[in-house]
């Protein structure tokens, strides 16, 4: 006969295998979120247009559910829409305003918004860590530092960052737990694949952000839906294949979603609007200067380039001549078609959009024209078929995808266009997780 002392241990495991069991089942099923960079959704809806084979994109149209066109943010770039994709909110609010900091000076060449302490609002791996859902990432944007229990960030060394803000790397020794060995001829693309998958199958975490970008940098070389870019696509779905193939694998219930940050346009022209504030006096530089191009050596105003957009930072913007002055060298420069420019916002219209805080004015350029960075020589030079993103988010061709399919989301329906500042509480519903900085209502994906 068992003894009183061995019948209340026993008891006591039941309990507590009865407690986790239960736990387990009203945990929500783990959601993974891979991110396209630069994936016009069109690519995808009308890809039989464009000669595209993309057999496990296209399954989410009738497998799942997805949106015509996500209307972004302003800039449409990069860092500050994989962003907003986590927390719900424009970048005015979350803090990302584009994907280069302002540096007037280049005291700090080529710093980008690599790091998680620059995010000012709550995000969705933070939710989730709150909840007991484990997190992973590979290359998502923004995560240097951030408290995602399984990250390899996006980052690029830079002269200001010999001791940067928190590691790429969580665990520091990640790479070396999940046997991976990079190869620095490998294609980045294949990597962050073969990073995600081991991730997934080791870790099991029930919120997995995956960012592939090399679409992205075909269409910035050779345009949107060239046959480069076209190709890009094609293997693309192959890579998205392989990490829904493992996801299920260890879990069949896993949601998985496709997103994008912006669409693209293609560019012709470089229209260098620094180069006419140096010409206007706005921005001095060392005409000494022996490189191609000279430095500055002071300002009162700058343009903040966005790829299709600048931001014009006036360095008192309570300066009331120079706001006049800027104001009307900016009309002037609207009315010259040579230029390109297809809107002037003013800082009230901008701001009322979540765009750019600091800024007084931004440009927007017409189709065929972009921003570009040079300082001196020709305002206006030629870039034939290549391709960016950053106009306003009002223009179609900008816009960018949402599809999500598996075990509870509905299938075939069509959202039409939706606001990327829904993405994230959608998201977070999935996950019976709060964000209390997103304000607009989640999209209705079950069925």
């Amino acid at each position: 006969m068992p003894s009183l002392r061995h019948s209340a241990f026993t008891l006591a495991s039941l309990v507590l295998a009865s407690a986790s069991s239960l736990l387990a089942q009203a945990r929500p099923a783990p959601l993974v979120i891979i991110s396209l960079d630069g994936m016009r959704p069109d690519y995808v809806t009308h890809a039989d247009e464009h000669g595209i084979k993309a057999p496990t994109l296209r399954s989410f149209l009738s497998d799942g559910t997805y949106a015509e066109g996500v209307q972004g943010v302003i800039p449409t770039v990069t860092y500050p829409s994989h962003t907003t994709i986590v927390t719900g909110v424009w970048p005015a609010e979350h803090g990302i305003y584009d994907n280069l900091t302002f540096d007037p000076l280049n005291q700090h060449p080529g710093e980008w918004y690599w790091y998680f302490n620059a995010i000012k609002v709550e995000t969705l791996y933070q939710a989730a860590d709150k909840a007991g859902i484990k997190t992973g990432a590979v290359s998502w944007p923004v995560t240097v530092g951030a408290p995602i229990d399984y990250n390899i960030a996006e980052y690029a060394q830079s002269e200001e960052t010999d001791t940067p803000n928190g590691s790429p790397y969580n665990p520091r020794d990640i790479l070396a737990e999940l046997g991976i060995k990079v190869d620095p001829k490998e294609d980045h693309d294949v990597l962050r694949t073969r990073e995600s998958i081991a991730i997934l199958k080791k870790f099991h975490p029930g919120l997995m952000l995956v960012h592939l970008a090399d679409l992205d940098h075909q269409e910035h070389e050779h345009a949107p839906f060239s046959p480069e870019a076209n190709a890009a696509v094609e293997v693309l779905d192959g890579q998205v294949a392989e990490i829904i193939q493992a996801a299920l694998s260890i879990d069949p219930a896993t949601r998985v979603a496709i997103v994008s940050d912006h669409g693209f346009l293609r560019v012709d022209h470089h229209m260098h609007l620094n180069a006419l504030l140096v010409e206007n006096g706005f921005i001095t530089t060392d005409a000494s200067a022996s490189s191609k191009q000279p430095s500055v050596t002071a300002w009162t105003a700058q343009a903040w380039g966005a790829g299709g957009v600048a931001a014009i930072v006036l360095k008192d913007p309570k300066d009331k001549a120079t706001l006049a002055k800027m104001k009307a060298l900016l009309e002037k420069a609207k009315a010259n078609p040579e230029y390109g420019i297809a809107t002037v916002l003013d800082a009230e219209e901008l701001h009322k959009r979540g765009g750019f805080p600091t800024a007084s004015f931004l440009v927007d350029f017409k189709e065929g024209y972009s921003g570009g960075g040079n300082l001196s020589g020709p305002l206006v030079t030629d870039a034939p078929a290549t391709g960016t993103h950053g106009y306003l988010p009002s223009r179609p061709d900008l816009r960018s995808t949402f599809m999500i399919k598996g075990v509870g989301i509905a299938k075939g329906r069509d959202l039409r266009v939706i606001d990327m500042r829904q993405l994230a509480p959608t998201f977070a519903k999935m996950l019976d997780v709060t964000l209390p900085a997103a304000k607009l209502a989640p999209v209705n994906v079950k069925p």
